[in-house]
């Protein structure tokens, strides 16, 4: 029964889905330009990746065929012969390539069963033990305790005076639940997982130290089985991941030419290359070959973060090991997955494809475009005096105040000003400090606002009331319709002159090359009604979009309840 309503509610799920999709097959012509001819598909691609969020889908498909006339254009040109060009394509197939052999390489390391999850928990997770070790100095004396723990002497007082231990501190350690992860010595793990409960492991040689254990507890039962069977398999995962790696590049070193000349390797050190084995090569992998030289560059770093993480403490032989195994394992790696050539296939070719049209264009841009743009003082003297007012800075009013509520007082103060009194010095006198303020001039108050108005600069006003207060007020500054100065946003405003007559520029090219296609016979050709279908297709999926959550929503609720009330029944039924 419940099968039967997964698969109707999925035939629905379908329907729903299929209102989505036009008549228009991938194949249809949309463009013609010239001689040559450009599909749905290939209007699609483009589509995919040079939209951004937010993107507007176009009206018509002349930004399609402006971008296939520049390509086109640039590849008459031969702009794909270039470094610039084939530098940038060859690092994008590089690390695409990359993540996609990462990929193919860890893939199968990720497909772990349920049943291969509980096997490796069973293994690193359990049993759990509680431990009680005494750490010794010796081996001589671990075994004299074993002897005596095996006699029933456990009690670490007792255990110490009958060794002749004085200093007992660090003697003993009674430990919580471990588990087999927790002991990174593989053959103490195997040890003290098979010992049984009560048993007496040691002497154990541990650093500078030699253990007896005793096996206080053991169980197999676990409270948080749960959590550790998900780190169980995020850890199993790691484990295969890394032996996938290690597989990969076993096979790579067999495929592929990998030499060390040992002899220009040892002469290396990370203060110096002698200069007579700078040029010579050090490491071969493929068609790669490493210098002294290079090799003394990254030897140099490995070193300085040896330092950092180490202490200071550095292992040059160590640091010579992790340097030649780090760039064999990268080069290999890179080599291979250029020679895959992911590129010749999806998912990786559409955007290949559409990658390489956007460097030529880009080259077309740079090399022919760009340098007929230039921008004069007098453009950007131009612009300034046309958008002046995005650089109007904000009116504002600096002014020195004082405040009270007795209004005789503040008469009697006025009448000083009006003397001659030094008004800085009143309001110190007053309030205590200098009560100086910066106020957008839109925040005024309207009564400070007129006042304000009025006065000139250093002049004092009468008092002025603001509700129960008295105000006298000294304008300072004023600051109203003034500009940014054009040197201050010079920089700024070259830059938006130069994309606007870059922009122009870049509209008169494509002009040209219509008129260059027309004069030479050739025409463009749109299939209008497989464009009207595209149009509808996406205008349709856009309304689509909220109308389908929604019902998809009111679809599972109907499942739920349906499969709900079938238990409910089935319940009845059984009682």
């Amino acid at each position: 029964m419940y099968k039967r309503i997964v698969v109707l509610m999925t035939g629905i799920f379908i329907l729903f889905s299929s209102f989505s999709y036009g008549k228009v097959s991938s194949n249809d012509w949309l463009v013609k330009i010239g001689n040559k001819t450009y599909t749905v598909k290939d209007f699609q691609n483009w589509w995919d990746n040079w939209k951004v969020d937010g993107s507007k889908f176009p009206e018509t498909p002349t930004p399609f065929i402006d971008w296939m006339l520049l390509f086109e254009n640039g590849t008459e040109l031969g702009l794909y012969k270039y470094p610039s060009y084939q530098q940038k394509i060859r690092q994008f197939v590089k690390v695409r390539s990359l993540l996609l052999l990462q990929g193919d390489t860890l893939s199968e390391a990720k497909n772990v069963t349920d049943k291969e999850v509980e096997e490796f928990y069973k293994k690193e997770y359990l049993p759990l033990e509680k431990f009680h070790i005494f750490y010794f100095n010796d081996r001589k004396t671990a075994e004299k305790a074993k002897k005596l723990i095996d006699q029933g002497v456990a009690d670490g007082k007792v255990l110490a005076e009958r060794l002749g231990i004085k200093n007992t501190d660090n003697f003993e350690r009674f430990t919580k639940y471990m588990r087999p992860f927790d002991i990174k010595d593989m053959k103490q793990r195997g040890m003290l997982f098979s010992a049984n409960k009560g048993d007496v492991v040691g002497p154990l040689k541990d650093k500078d130290k030699w253990l007896i254990v005793i096996v206080v507890d053991k169980t197999f039962n676990d409270n948080r089985k749960k959590d550790f069977l998900k780190a169980a398999k995020e850890k199993l995962i790691k484990i295969r991941e890394a032996q996938a790696t290690q597989q990969l590049l076993d096979e790579l070193k067999k495929k592929y030419k990998v030499k060390i000349y040992k002899d220009v390797l040892d002469k290396i050190t990370s203060e110096n290359v002698p200069e007579d084995i700078k040029n010579k090569v050090v490491l071969e992998v493929g068609n790669y070959a490493l210098t002294a030289g290079g090799f003394g560059k990254f030897l140099k770093k490995e070193v300085e973060w040896q330092k950092h993480s180490r202490f200071g403490k550095v292992d040059i032989n160590v640091a010579k090991k992790r340097v030649v195994d780090s760039i064999i394992n990268q080069t290999l790696v890179g080599i291979e997955a250029i020679n895959r050539h992911y590129e010749r296939r999806e998912p990786l070719k559409s955007m290949y494809e559409f990658y390489c049209q956007n460097r030529i264009i880009r080259e077309l841009e740079d090399r022919i475009i760009k340098p007929q743009v230039k921008v004069t003082d007098k453009d950007i003297k131009r612009y300034y005096e046309l958008n002046k007012e995005k650089y109007r800075l904000p009116d504002k009013v600096k002014f020195r105040f004082l405040q009270t509520s007795d209004k005789k007082l503040i008469e009697k103060l006025y009448e000083k000003v009006k003397k001659g009194a030094d008004f800085k010095k009143m309001t110190i006198d007053i309030m205590g400090y200098d009560n100086v303020v910066t106020v957008p001039y839109n925040k005024l108050l309207p009564e400070t606002k007129k006042v304000v108005d009025n006065l000139e600069s250093g002049e004092v006003s009468a008092p002025i009331k603001i509700k129960d207060t008295y105000f006298l007020l000294q304008l300072l500054e004023k600051h109203r319709g003034e500009y940014k100065p054009l040197a201050e946003v010079r920089e700024s405003i070259e830059k938006v002159v130069w994309e606007e007559k870059f922009k122009r520029a870049k509209e008169d090219y494509v002009k040209k090359l219509y008129m260059n296609l027309l004069m030479n016979g050739k025409e463009i050709k749109v299939n209008w009604d497989v464009w009207n279908e595209i149009v509808n297709r996406y205008k349709n999926r856009t309304e689509f979009n909220g109308k389908y959550a929604f019902y998809l929503f009111l679809i599972s609720l109907m499942g739920l309840f349906i499969i709900g009330y079938i238990k409910g029944r089935e319940k009845q039924n059984e009682s």
